[in-house]
């Protein structure tokens, strides 16, 4: 992987041309939390998740890496109408691990339309464009329960044009492509909490999840003027879920009945893990709608994004998510209020498990920024998670806890 990025910062820094001027920018954010209440959670332990694709939770320990980021950026003009762009991250819950989340070239088509090929952020949420900018929006972070899918950003391309209507700026894009997630973390925490995305045979081997979206195929329209800002996102896509299983064979030597010994099998004749199969509850069609937006006035803007996920899975699986928020309008002090609920239905009877709403949460939002200068800003910020998805005699597919978190951030751009 490494060798890869210094091919890809090579790549960007020629630009097919060394006389290319190189465009440098950045962000990044030193957050700190604790969890200062709750109740354990099926695992046993007391904690407070921010963020389900990175699997990054804070417990009842100051801890200053799950949040802590830095992104690096770099743009150059390969013609007048081509540029190639590279992002590079690193996480403190990826062990700092640089990342390219970003590696794609723009073409201009015309004055209004461009083309971009490569590797972008998906445009799911309404805050996808910047969603690890923590400077760009008011709180530390948007709500786990709401922007919590493990793909965001996707290998593909995106065609996209704006024109002006009367006063209103549009901008309509459509986007197609792929993306797999390997050894996701997150599904590790899923099943030691009760999760679902079982094998269908075999027992699952922590740490080698992985995660496909194919034959991604969408459509986002953004429409914009001086007090409303408004975007519209519609997608599908086939999920498909596998990770290494083992298998306990047992062998019955003296042939009375009875097992002698039993053998742990994780690898196939040939040498190769064995991966699990499919089954309608790993391999399945996905759909999303998103509507979000802002509106500003004079001394408070008002900000909301609604979701709406459903799979063709055994359970048909149904997540309606929304989050809404208020801030006051102040040049330094910015306290803000916000609200976001998760919830999981299911629409089909499998193999007569039942249906109806199987997992509900709420995130209530209390915080402060306070801008230190024009490109750094401190926050602090009150969390509460409250687990409502205790549905008996139902399985309780939350597999979370009630929990209250306090956070202090320092999020920058440079």
């Amino acid at each position: 992987m490494r060798i890869l990025i210094l091919l890809l910062i090579s790549t960007v820094l020629t630009a097919f041309n060394t006389q290319a001027e190189i465009r440098v920018s950045g962000y990044g954010s030193i957050v700190a939390g604790k969890v200062i209440s709750g109740d354990p959670d099926p695992s046993g332990d007391v904690e407070f998740q921010v963020d389900f694709y990175d699997y990054a939770y804070y417990i009842e320990e100051w801890d200053w890496e799950q949040e802590s980021m830095v992104a690096l950026q770099m743009s150059t003009d390969i013609s007048d109408k081509m540029t190639a762009t590279i992002q590079l991250v690193a996480k403190g819950a990826d062990e700092w691990k640089p990342d390219v989340d970003w590696f794609y070239v723009s073409h201009e088509l015309t004055e209004n339309s461009t083309l971009m090929v490569g590797r972008r952020m998906l445009p799911m949420y309404y805050f996808s464009e910047y969603m690890e900018v923590g400077y760009a929006y008011p709180w530390i972070r948007p709500p786990a329960n709401l922007y919590w899918w493990e793909i965001t950003q996707f290998n593909g391309a995106t065609y996209l044009h704006n024109f002006y209507l009367n006063n209103w700026s549009v901008d309509v894009s459509v986007f197609g492509g792929r993306e797999t997630q390997r050894n996701i973390k997150s599904h590790d925490f899923w099943r030691n909490r009760g999760g679902y995305y079982f094998p269908p045979e075999g027992t699952y081997i922590a740490g080698t999840a992985d995660v496909t979206w194919s034959e991604i195929m969408g459509l986002n329209v953004a429409v914009s003027n001086d007090w409303l800002d408004l975007r519209a996102s519609y997608f599908k896509t086939h999920y498909s879920t596998t990770a290494n299983v083992m298998f306990f064979d047992e062998i019955d030597v003296d042939n009375d009945g009875i097992p002698d010994n039993v053998i742990e099998r994780r690898t196939n004749p040939d040498g190769t893990p064995i991966r699990s199969g499919k089954s309608s509850l790993t391999d399945f069609d996905l759909s999303f709608i998103g509507l979000g937006g802002s509106m500003t006035f004079d001394y408070f803007t008002f900000l909301f994004d609604y979701n709406y996920v459903t799979y063709d899975d055994g359970y048909g699986s149904e997540f309606p998510t929304y989050y809404i928020s208020a801030v006051y309008n102040h040049e330094t002090w910015q306290p803000y209020i916000g609200l976001s609920k998760a919830k999981l239905e299911l629409t089909k009877d499998y193999e007569g498990f039942g249906v109806g709403d199987a997992e509900e949460h709420q995130i209530l939002t209390l915080g402060l920024r306070y801008n230190v200068m024009n490109n750094a800003s401190l926050k602090f910020e009150w969390n509460k998670f409250e687990d409502q998805g205790d549905r008996s005699p139902w399985y309780d597919f939350s597999y979370h806890n009630d929990a209250t978190l306090f956070s202090v951030a320092l999020d920058f751009i440079f």
